[in-house]
């Protein structure tokens, strides 16, 4: 392969990877351990994903990241699959289990297949779903849909979405789902879940100017007549 190929080549796998795990997860671009791989396996088993489907320690991928290739169909996993375990950091992204990130890639990309594709036709930069909002959408249907993740993992997933959003200047409004999840407590709904499409409100919206902070008249009658202390008597 010429070096033109390669370049066009690797152009080509960045227009086509779904990449979700870029946050602070092992950087280390070292391939992936024998044991290692058996761990990611034992995962893939668990939330009942093809095995087929996944690819480790692909040269092209090593130095970037555990990603779903649409056009090729495969999900290619590297190092980044782990989470963080030396910058103790926060993020949902960063500290999300292994299966977790599987999840999003086979449950949250690959269900959306024909809709990449069908975008690559018509152009590579065409995207029917904006690329964050279609990260979003991934963390929240793999939350909903991959089987035998525990209560932790799904409101990572979730935490993930509203982060992404959040990244973008964006609200997400809570679905009966995310609610559950993170609350404990649901609306009525369908015996059969359904994905519900989030609705995104830009966080712009939601500052309040000086003349919003002087206009009581959309305050309940209780938040009305409630006493304001001073600070020293709370």
């Amino acid at each position: 392969m010429s070096a033109l190929e390669y370049t066009i080549q690797q152009k080509f796998i960045s227009y086509t990877d779904k990449t979700m795990a870029n946050g602070m997860r092992n950087l280390s671009h070292k391939p992936l351990t024998e044991s290692e791989i058996e761990f990611v396996k034992n995962e893939i088993k668990r939330i009942k994903a093809d095995e087929t489907v996944f690819v480790f320690n692909d040269e092209d991928h090593i130095n970037t990241g555990t990603c779903y290739n649409y056009t090729n169909d495969k999900i290619y996993v590297t190092k980044n699959v782990f989470p963080d375990d030396q910058y103790a950091s926060i993020h949902p992204r960063d500290i999300m289990s292994v299966a977790a990130v599987l999840a999003h890639e086979y449950y949250g990309h690959r269900s959306f297949r024909n809709e990449y594709l069908n975008d690559l036709k018509i152009n590579p930069d065409f995207h029917t779903t904006p690329i964050w909002q279609d990260e979003c959408r991934a963390s929240l249907y793999a939350a909903q849909f991959t089987p035998n993740l525990n209560q932790i993992e799904r409101r990572d997933l979730i935490q993930d979405a509203i982060f992404r959003a959040k990244e973008y200047g964006q609200l997400i409004e809570m679905n009966s789902f995310m609610k559950e999840v993170l609350y404990g407590y649901k609306n009525e709904r369908s015996i059969v879940p359904q994905y519900e499409q989030p609705r995104y409100i830009d966080e712009t919206n939601q500052e309040r100017t000086e003349d919003d902070w002087e206009n009581y008249e959309s305050l309940s009658d209780m938040s009305y007549d409630t006493k304001c202390y001073d600070h020293d008597e709370r």
